[in-house]
């Protein structure tokens, strides 16, 4: 018998999971807080918050990533473009694996089941200062489509990006 990979898996987020989600999020923020200038406030917190736009807007979609059944991370997702606002793209919001979990292709495969979930073209914004997650993209992007992603600069409110968009699987 050939023994399988642990499954990954996307999980709806329900609006009475909310606390989970802020929970992770605080990590997020936190692996951020390298790259940002955030201030940590007197509870001993970022308090940035997720926002009720994932529970309350249409085409906002927010999953966690399962990992043999376990929480090890989320995904928010939304219709539209950041960038050109054109409509039918798909938008990775914010995307996060806990750090004991990376290079174990649980977030390529998260990804790519973002991508079946919801077919069709996706843009990806990845800071310019985040050299990892510009690699870690690179890797999906290829993996999904069989070829690099087209990559594109943007910049916002003085912050530099690296727009990747991701096309079709050819599969």
């Amino acid at each position: 018998m050939i023994a399988s990979e642990p499954a990954v898996t996307l999980e709806p987020i329900a609006r009475e999971q909310e606390t989970v989600l802020q929970n992770l999020f605080d990590f997020y923020v936190y692996d951020f807080s390298e790259q940002l200038p955030l201030e940590i406030k007197p509870s001993g917190r970022f308090e940035l918050r997720v926002g009720d736009a994932w529970w309350t807007t249409e085409g906002h979609f927010a999953f966690f990533v399962r990992y043999a059944g376990s929480l090890c991370g989320f995904a928010l997702v939304r219709r539209g473009s950041r960038v050109t606002g054109t409509a039918d793209v798909m938008d990775m919001a914010e995307f996060f694996v806990a750090r004991g979990l990376r290079r174990r292709r649980i977030g390529q495969k998260a990804a790519h089941a973002l991508f079946r979930a919801f077919p069709g073209r996706w843009e990806v914004r990845v800071r310019r200062s985040n050299v990892s997650g510009s690699r870690f993209w690179a890797r999906v992007a290829e993996s999904w489509s069989g070829r690099p992603a087209a990559t594109t600069f943007y910049e916002s409110e003085g912050v530099a990006w690296d727009v990747l968009r991701i096309e079709p699987s050819g599969r």
